[in-house]
């Protein structure tokens, strides 16, 4: 069968891509598991269970069963399938091959077995072949649909023989692709060497951001400790000198007390004093005149 044939009868009607995990329905139609789990999931409903594709009703909802027969089928079919980004050869149809070579004279991509003519026969000794390629549109000329083969120094682009001979780069200097790519390589070089110094000149000047930044790092980590040490002994002096004022207060204060109990003291015993006199005057006043008077 025509790969194109297979592959329309293994495309899942939801989806449109190859079957995954087929599973097939009373009616006999075959969907992927997820696409018709997620089509029921969005329009099941009583008696609504129904075939995407016959429109068949269902109820209660079917079990969803493998299609084992597809299921082999659409895994066979997965094997013959060449690796994605794989370029497979043109000659091959039913089985096809990857290809190991791409003849840019003929636009055909070949596979080991079909490359052989190309290596053997004195017809094709002209053919450019090169690593497969799976698009020729950007190796062909726009304007005349030839292979590009010479590179235009003065306009800096690939051309082809039309463009040489009687196109707009008839007059212009023209290089084999091989010189091209050996004069741009020179070119490149040069521009990497020049990266190159500026990169060096860059790490210096780097090293030399990060050897400031240490020192930086370093006298601001000094000049802290330096500070925290003479902090430290501004506070030891302030608790010193306050401890000591603390003292001196507390000591000019018990001589100011000291003092103040002295004179209460005196003044208690003068007071005292004065009530023994003034009651021995009391006692007096109150005796008869002669006896006053004697008593002086």
């Amino acid at each position: 069968m025509d790969p194109a044939a297979l592959e329309d009868e293994l495309t899942c009607a939801v989806c449109l891509q190859v079957y995954q995990d087929p599973v097939i329905l009373p009616c006999q139609h075959s969907f992927c598991l997820k696409c018709i789990e997620r089509v029921w999931a969005h329009t099941a409903g009583p008696g609504r269970f129904e075939c995407p594709q016959c429109r068949r009703k269902f109820n209660p909802r079917p079990s969803l069963e493998r299609n084992l027969t597809l299921c082999n089928i659409v895994e066979k079919y997965n094997h013959s399938q060449p690796p994605a980004g794989h370029v497979v050869c043109d000659y091959c149809y039913s089985n096809p091959n990857p290809a190991v070579k791409t003849c840019l004279k003929c636009e055909i991509s070949l596979c080991s077995l079909h490359l052989k003519p190309h290596l053997r026969n004195k017809a094709f000794s002209g053919h450019t072949l090169t690593e497969p390629v799976s698009d020729l549109t950007g190796r062909q000329c726009p304007d005349h649909k030839d292979p590009l083969i010479f590179y235009c120094k003065d306009d800096e682009e690939c051309v082809c023989v039309s463009c040489a001979k009687i196109g707009k780069h008839k007059s212009h200097t023209l290089l084999s692709l091989d010189e091209a790519q050996v004069a741009i390589k020179e070119e490149l070089q040069i521009e990497i060497e020049k990266l190159w110094e500026v990169q060096q000149n860059c790490s210096s000047k780097q090293r030399g951001l990060e050897k400031s930044e240490a020192e930086i790092k370093t006298r601001i980590n000094e000049l802290k400790g330096k500070l925290s040490k003479s902090f430290s002994e501004w506070r030891r002096k302030l608790e010193e000198d306050e401890e000591s004022t603390l003292k001196l207060i507390d000591e000019e204060g018990l001589q100011a007390l000291k003092q103040i109990r002295s004179c209460s003291e005196a003044l208690n015993k003068r007071m005292e004093q004065i009530t023994f006199i003034d009651g021995e005057s009391q006692t007096l006043v109150q005796r008869e005149p002669l006896s006053f008077i004697q008593s002086d």
